[in-house]
C-alpha cells in the first residue's frame, strides 16, 4: 500500500576534479549530500589539408571529414587533443579525375551549344532560300500545266467555227497560238510522273549522284566508321538540328521519311487540285504572268459561250423550218470534248433554250399551231391576272376589316374609359374593405363564441335538473311500490331537490291557471325552464354586453364599410360595367364570404331560439333582396342578383344555424322548437337548399342528433307492479303518465319541424322509435279502461297524420295494431264509446 522510502545515503558520491579549474564549476551539495559537477568539453577538430601532386583541395570544398564528438571522463586525457586524419592517395586521386572530367564536360556543353545555335541559323537561311526557289519553282510548273491542258484542249474544238452567215466553216491559224503559247505544246505528265520526278530529284540532291551537287556543299564525304575522338573536335558534323549523343536507329529514320514523303506528296495534291494557299492557310499573292493567263481563261470561256448559243440559234431554226440535220442534230445531243470544259451554267442555259412549243412534224407551219400558242398563252395570262384579283380582292377585305376594328375601337373609347376609371376605384375600394373586415372578423368570432357559450351552459343547467328529478321520482316511487316510507328515500340534497321541484310545478300550475282557467293541462307537456333570479340576472347582464357589443363593431368604420347593401351595390355596379371580367374572376363567389360578417353580426343580436325571428325580415335579406334596384345598367332577374340570397342562406346562414343547434338546441322545449322552426320555414323555398347541399345535410345531421339525444336520455317507461300503478298514493301512476305527455311533447317537437324534416325521417323517429318503444309500452302498463287513456290516445292519433302513416307496411305497425285492439276492448266492456275511434285508426293503418 504504501512505498518504501529510497535510502538516499546509499547513492554513490562523486568529487568534483579540479584538473579544468575554467570549465568544471563545482556545485554545493544538495540536502543528500551529493556533489553536483558540470564538465564542460570542447573538442577541437582542425582542417585537415592534403597535398596532392599539383593542386591542393579543402575538406572544407565538400570533401571534409569531420570526427565525432569523443568526451572522455579519463584525467589522463586534455581537453584539447588534436585528432589526425589518415591520407587515402586512391581516393585523392579519384576525387581530383573526377573533377577534372566535370570542368572538361561543362566546357564541350558550352562549346556545343554555341555551334548548334550557329548551326541552326545556318539551316534556317538555307530552308528559306530552298522554300523560296521550290515556290517560284511549283508556280512555273503549275502554270505551265493549266496553259498546256486549256490550250490542247482548246485547240480541238476551235478547229471549224461558224463566221456570220453559218454557212461554212472557216479555220484558225495554230500559228499564232503556238507562238503566244510555246511551252504548252509538249506532253503532259500525270501526277504520278510528277511525284516520282520530283523523288528522284530530292535523292540525287540529298546524295549527291548522278552529277548532281548537294546543296550544303560544305559538307565533307569521309568513310563510314571513322569518328573524330573528341564531340567538340568532329569539324564536319552537320547534325544541327539534334543532339550529338543521340542514338538513332532504322525505325526512326524510316519513320521521318515517311512523314516527310506525306507532307511532299499532300502539298503536291493540294497545288494539283487549284489550292493557293500558303502555310498559314492564306490565299498566296499571284504574279503577272498568272494574272494574264486568267485573263485569257476568261476570255476563251466567254467566246465559247457565244459559239454555243450560235450553235444553238442555228439548231432551232433548223427545227422550225424542217432542215434539221443530222450534223446539227449530234452537235448539240452529243458534246465534244471542248464542250467538257466549258461551265455548267452554259449546259443548263443549252438546255433552258430549248424550244418548248408545238412542233411541226409536217415541214410547214400552220395557223393552228399559231392559235393553240396564243390561247396558251391567254390562258396562263388570264389565270395571272385570276391571282392578282383575287390578291387585291383579300387586300380590300383585310383593309375593310381593319377599317372596322378601328371604328370599334374609337366607339368602345368611352365605355374602355368607364372600365378603366371602375377598376381604379374598384382596386382601391377592395383593398380597404378587406383590411376592415380582417379586423372585424375576429372579433365577431369572439362575440358569437361568447353568446353561444352562454345558451349552451343554460341548455346544459336545465337538461341536467330535468334528468335529475326524473331518477329522483323513480327512486321515490320504487321504495313507496316496496313498501317503504317516501321519507327514508327523501333525505338531504334529495328533499331538498323534491321541495324545490314540487314548488316549481305549483308556480307553473298557478300561471297556467291565471291564464285559462278551465283549459286543461297534462303534467309532462309543459317545460321546467325555471332558474333562479341571480342566475337570471347573471345571464340578461352577459347578453346585453354582447348586444353592446355587437352593435359598436362597425363604429369605427365609414359607412361604405359599415353597411352590407353599400359593398352589395359595388360589386353590382362592376357587373353592370364588365360582365365577362365579373364572372371570370369568380366574384358571384366572393359575395357570400364578403358578407358573412354583416350577417353574422344580425344572427347574433336576433338570439334565435329566444326571440321570434323571421329570416325574411332581417336587415340583411332586405338589403340583398333590393340590390341592383337603383341601378337601371343591369338586369333585375340577372343569375347573379337572383341567386345572391340563396348563396348567402347556404354560404352563411346554414352553417350559423347548425351551430345554434348543435349547441344551443333542446328538443324537449317546444318554444325553443317552434322559433327554430318560424326561422327556418323560408329554407325549403330556395333553390340551393336541397339533399345535394352539404352544409344543409349537417344541419339535419345536428337535428337529428339532438332529437336521438333526448330519445335516449329522457324517454323511459319505469316499471312497477299493477297494485303499485293503481294505488294513487305511491306515486307510480303520475310518473308513468308524465313519460308517456314527455314522449308526446318531443313527437310535437319532431312535427314542428315538419318543414324541414323529410316524411322518411319523421316516420323512423315518430313510429319506429318513439311510438313502438315508449308510448305501446306505456299504454299496456297503464290503465286501459279509464278516461285518461281515452285522451293518451286521441294525442297519439293526432300526433300520427296520414301522410307519416303512408310511410310504413304491416311489419311496422304489428306491436300499435295488436295493442289498440286490447284497448279497443277494454274501453268497450267498460262501457266507453271511444273504442270505435279507436277500430277506425286500426283500419287506416291496416289499409
Amino acid at each position: 500500500m504504501f512505498r518504501k522510502p529510497k535510502n538516499k545515503g546509499a547513492i554513490r558520491q562523486r568529487k568534483a576534479v579540479d584538473w579544468d579549474s575554467n570549465d568544471a564549476e563545482e556545485k554545493p551539495a544538495n540536502d543528500s549530500g551529493v556533489v553536483e559537477v558540470q564538465v564542460e568539453v570542447t573538442t577541437v577538430v582542425k582542417k585537415t589539408v592534403i597535398s596532392l601532386k599539383e593542386e591542393e583541395i579543402e575538406e572544407d570544398d565538400g570533401l571534409s571529414i569531420k570526427p565525432q564528438s569523443i568526451v572522455s571522463f579519463d584525467i589522463d586525457e586534455g581537453a584539447d587533443s588534436t585528432f589526425k586524419v589518415k591520407k587515402n592517395k586512391k581516393k585523392v586521386e579519384e576525387l581530383k579525375r573526377m573533377h577534372r572530367l566535370e570542368e572538361e564536360a561543362a566546357a564541350q556543353a558550352a562549346e556545343l551549344k554555341k555551334y548548334e545555335k550557329e548551326q541552326k541559323k545556318e539551316l534556317d537561311e538555307k530552308i528559306n532560300m530552298e522554300k523560296k526557289a521550290k515556290e517560284q519553282k511549283e508556280k512555273r510548273v503549275e502554270r505551265d500545266k493549266y496553259l498546256e491542258k486549256y490550250r490542247d484542249s482548246s485547240a480541238k474544238h476551235i478547229e471549224t467555227v461558224y463566221d456570220e452567215d453559218l454557212d461554212a466553216p472557216y479555220d484558225i491559224d495554230e500559228s499564232d497560238v503556238s507562238k503566244k503559247f510555246s511551252s504548252a505544246y509538249g506532253g503532259i505528265p500525270d501526277s504520278r510522273a510528277v511525284y516520282e520526278a520530283r523523288k528522284r530529284r530530292e535523292r540525287a540532291r540529298r546524295e549527291g549522284a548522278d552529277g548532281y551537287i548537294p546543296l550544303d556543299d560544305d559538307k565533307k564525304i569521309r568513310p563510314k566508321g571513322i569518328r573524330e575522338r573528341l564531340v567538340r573536335e568532329d569539324e564536319n558534323d552537320d547534325s544541327d538540328e539534334e543532339d550529338p549523343h543521340k542514338f538513332y536507329s532504322s525505325r526512326d529514320l524510316l519513320k521521318g521519311e515517311e512523314e516527310r514523303r506525306r507532307e511532299e506528296q499532300n502539298e503536291f495534291l493540294a497545288k494539283e487540285q487549284g489550292e493557293n494557299l500558303d502555310e498559314n492557310g492564306v490565299e498566296r499573292a499571284e504574279d503577272d504572268e498568272m494574272e494574264e493567263w486568267e485573263r485569257q481563261q476568261i476570255q476563251k470561256a466567254v467566246s465559247r459561250r457565244m459559239i454555243g448559243q450560235l450553235r444553238e440559234e442555228k439548231h432551232n431554226v433548223g427545227r422550225m423550218f424542217g432542215q434539221e440535220g443530222r450534223a446539227n442534230h449530234g452537235d448539240i445531243l452529243e458534246p465534244e470534248s471542248m464542250d467538257m470544259d466549258i461551265d455548267m451554267d452554259v449546259i443548263v442555259e443549252n438546255f433552258k433554250s430549248k424550244h418548248s412549243g408545238p412542233e411541226n412534224k409536217g415541214g410547214s407551219i400552220t395557223i393552228e399551231d399559231t392559235l393553240a400558242k396564243m390561247k396558251l398563252r391567254m390562258n396562263d395570262r388570264e389565270e395571272a391576272l385570276n391571282a392578282r384579283r383575287r390578291e387585291v380582292l383579300k387586300m380590300q377585305q383585310h383593309l375593310q376589316e381593319n377599317k372596322d376594328m378601328i371604328i370599334k375601337i374609337e366607339s368602345e373609347l368611352p365605355r374602355l374609359s368607364t372600365k378603366f376609371s371602375m377598376y381604379q376605384e374598384l382596386r382601391m375600394y377592395s383593398r380597404s374593405l378587406l383590411e376592415c373586415l380582417n379586423e372585424k372578423v375576429a372579433e365577431i368570432n369572439v362575440l358569437a363564441d361568447k353568446k353561444r357559450t352562454l345558451n349552451k351552459l343554460k341548455t346544459e343547467r336545465l337538461a341536467k335538473r330535468r334528468r335529475r328529478d326524473v331518477r329522483d321520482q323513480y327512486a321515490e316511487c320504487s321504495a313507496t311500490s316496496s313498501g317503504k316510507n317516501v321519507n327514508t328515500v327523501r333525505h338531504g340534497d334529495a328533499a331538498v331537490r323534491a321541495a324545490e321541484r314540487e314548488a316549481r310545478r305549483g308556480r307553473r300550475r298557478r300561471e297556467r291557471e291565471s291564464v285559462a282557467k278551465n283549459a286543461t293541462h297534462e303534467e309532462g307537456l309543459s317545460t321546467d325552464d325555471e332558474e333562479t333570479n341571480s342566475q337570471v340576472i347573471a345571464d340578461t347582464e352577459a347578453n346585453q354586453e354582447v348586444d353592446a357589443l355587437v352593435s359598436t363593431i362597425f363604429a369605427d368604420a365609414l359607412d361604405e364599410y359599415a353597411k352590407l347593401r353599400i359593398v352589395l351595390e359595388r360589386m353590382i355596379d362592376w357587373l353592370s360595367v364588365d360582365t365577362k371580367s365579373f364572372q371570370d374572376a369568380y366574384v358571384h363567389l366572393c359575395i357570400p364570404k364578403l358578407s358573412s360578417p354583416y350577417v353574422r353580426l344580425q344572427l347574433i343580436s336576433a338570439d334565435l331560439l329566444n326571440k321570434d325571428t323571421e329570416m325574411s325580415r332581417m336587415q340583411w335579406y332586405e338589403d340583398a333582396l333590393l340590390v341592383g334596384a337603383e341601378n337601371t345598367d343591369v338586369e333585375k332577374e340577372h343569375p347573379v342578383i337572383v341567386g345572391l340570397i340563396p348563396a348567402i342562406v347556404e354560404k352563411v346562414v346554414v352553417p350559423f344555424l347548425t351551430d345554434v343547434v348543435r349547441e344551443e338546441w333542446e328538443p324537449l322545449s317546444l318554444q325553443q322548437t317552434r322559433r327554430l322552426a318560424l326561422f327556418c320555414q323560408i329554407l325549403p323555398q330556395l333553390p340551393t337548399i336541397n339533399d345535394r347541399s352539404k352544409t344543409f345535410s349537417a344541419l339535419m345531421e345536428a337535428i337529428r342528433s339532438k332529437i336521438m339525444t333526448a330519445v335516449d336520455e329522457d324517454l323511459f317507461v319505469p316499471m312497477f307492479p299493477p297494485a303499485a300503478i293503481n294505488n294513487q298514493a305511491t306515486g307510480c301512476r303520475t310518473l308513468l303518465e308524465r313519460q308517456f305527455w314527455t314522449a308526446i311533447k318531443l313527437i310535437r317537437s319532431i312535427n314542428t319541424l315538419s318543414g324541414i324534416i323529410s316524411l322518411a325521417a319523421r316516420f323512423e323517429i315518430i313510429v319506429e322509435t318513439i311510438v313502438s318503444r315508449i308510448c305501446i309500452v306505456a299504454l299496456r302498463i297503464g290503465p286501459k279502461n279509464d278516461v285518461t287513456c281515452e285522451r293518451k290516445l286521441r294525442a297519439l292519433f293526432e300526433e300520427m297524420p296520414s301522410e307519416v302513416l303512408a310511410m310504413g307496411g304491416m311489419t311496422s305497425y304489428q306491436q300499435i295494431v295488436v295493442t289498440l285492439k286490447m284497448l279497443a276492448e277494454e274501453q268497450k266492456n267498460a262501457g266507453r264509446d271511444y273504442y270505435r275511434d279507436i277500430r277506425k285508426f286500426i283500419e287506416k293503418i291496416e289499409h
